[in-house]
C-alpha cells in the first residue's frame, strides 16, 4: 500500500512538474511574440476611423483582417529579431530576461513558433490577392521587415526612417484595404510622430546603457545626445503642426482634439528626457497623463465625427 502510494505521489509530481513547464514555455511563447505591442496596429483603422466610416461593416472586415495581418508579420519579425540578437541581448541589463537569451526557448521552440507565424502571414496574405495594392503593401513591409533584421538596423538614421516607414505602412494598408483615400497631412503626421518615437527610443537607450550602448546596438555609436536631443524637438514640431493643418482640412472641425494631442507629446517628451521612452507602448500604458490625454484625444476625434 505504501508502495503504491509513493508510486502515485510520485506521479502527481511528475504531472505538477509538466504542468508548471508547459505553463513557462507557454509563457515565453506569449513575451516573444509582443502581442502588447499590437496596439501600433491600430494604426490600420485610422482612415476608416477618421473617414467616419468605422460603422460601415463591409469597410470594417477587409480593415480587421488587414490588422490582424500585421500583427502575425510583426510577431513573426520580433522573434527573428530575437533569435538573430540573442548574443548581445544576453548582455543587455533588460533583454537578457527575454526568452531566447535566458534560455526558456531552444531551437526548436523558435522553429516551430516561426513556422506558426509564418502560416498565419501566408494565410492572411492569400486572403487578400485580389486586392493587388494591399498585397504589394504587405508584401513591402515584409521584406523590409526581413532586410531591417538582416542588416538595415545596423545603419544610423536609415534604420530610424525604416522604422517610421512600418508605421506608414500600416495606415496605408487600411486605406487600400477599404479604398478610402488618406489625407496627405494624415499620411505626414503619422511618418512625423513615428520618427519620433523611433528617436526618443535610440535616445532612452543611450541614456540607459552609456558608454556600453554601442556593444547591444551598432548604430548607437553614430548617435549623439545632441543630435537626438534637435531631432526629437523638431520632429515633435512638425508633427503637431501637419497634424492642426489636417484638422483644418478635415470637415469635422477636429480642431479641438490638438489640446490632448499637444499635450500628450509634451509628456512623452519630458518622460523621454529621464530614458523613460524606450519602449513606447509600454510608456504609454504605464504612464497616466499619457492614457488620459490618448483616450481625451481619441473621444474628442469620435464625438466631433460621429457624434456631431
Amino acid at each position: 500500500m505504501d508502495a503504491c502510494q509513493s508510486s502515485d505521489l510520485q506521479q502527481a509530481q511528475v504531472k505538477l512538474v509538466c504542468q508548471r513547464l508547459g505553463t513557462e514555455k507557454l509563457r515565453a511563447y506569449i513575451a516573444i511574440i509582443r502581442p502588447y505591442q499590437w496596439i501600433k496596429n491600430g494604426l490600420v483603422f485610422a482612415p476608416i476611423l477618421f473617414a467616419g466610416k468605422i460603422n460601415n461593416l463591409k469597410l470594417l472586415a477587409p480593415t480587421i483582417g488587414a490588422a490582424l495581418m500585421f500583427c502575425a508579420t510583426a510577431s513573426l519579425g520580433y522573434v527573428l529579431n530575437d533569435w538573430i540578437d540573442r548574443n548581445e541581448d544576453a548582455q543587455h541589463p533588460k533583454k537578457c530576461s527575454r526568452p531566447i537569451p535566458s534560455g526558456r526557448l531552444k531551437s526548436g521552440d523558435v522553429i516551430l513558433l516561426a513556422s506558426l507565424l509564418l502560416s498565419t502571414v501566408f494565410f492572411f496574405s492569400f486572403n487578400f490577392l485580389p486586392n493587388v495594392k494591399l498585397s504589394v503593401c504587405l508584401l513591402g513591409y515584409i521584406v523590409m521587415t526581413l532586410a531591417y533584421s538582416f542588416g538595415l538596423k545596423k545603419i544610423p538614421c536609415l534604420e530610424i526612417f525604416l522604422i517610421a516607414s512600418f508605421f506608414v505602412l500600416r495606415v496605408l494598408a487600411g486605406g487600400l484595404a477599404t479604398g478610402i483615400r488618406i489625407s496627405s497631412w494624415l499620411f505626414s503626421t503619422v511618418f512625423f510622430l513615428a520618427l519620433l518615437i523611433t528617436i526618443a527610443k535610440r535616445k532612452s537607450e543611450i541614456i540607459m546603457l552609456g558608454e556600453d550602448a554601442q556593444n547591444h546596438r551598432k548604430s548607437l555609436a553614430q548617435y549623439s545626445l545632441p543630435f537626438l536631443d534637435h531631432f526629437i524637438w523638431a520632429m515633435a514640431c512638425v508633427s503637431l503642426v501637419t497634424y492642426a493643418l489636417y484638422t483644418v482640412e478635415n470637415d469635422h472641425n477636429l480642431v479641438y482634439s490638438i489640446i490632448p494631442a499637444t499635450y500628450g507629446i509634451t509628456r512623452f517628451l519630458m518622460l523621454t528626457e529621464s530614458g523613460k521612452g524606450g519602449d513606447p507602448i509600454l510608456t504609454l500604458v504605464k504612464d497616466p497623463h499619457l492614457m488620459i490625454s490618448t483616450i481625451a484625444f481619441l473621444g474628442l476625434v469620435c464625438y466631433k465625427i460621429y457624434l456631431t
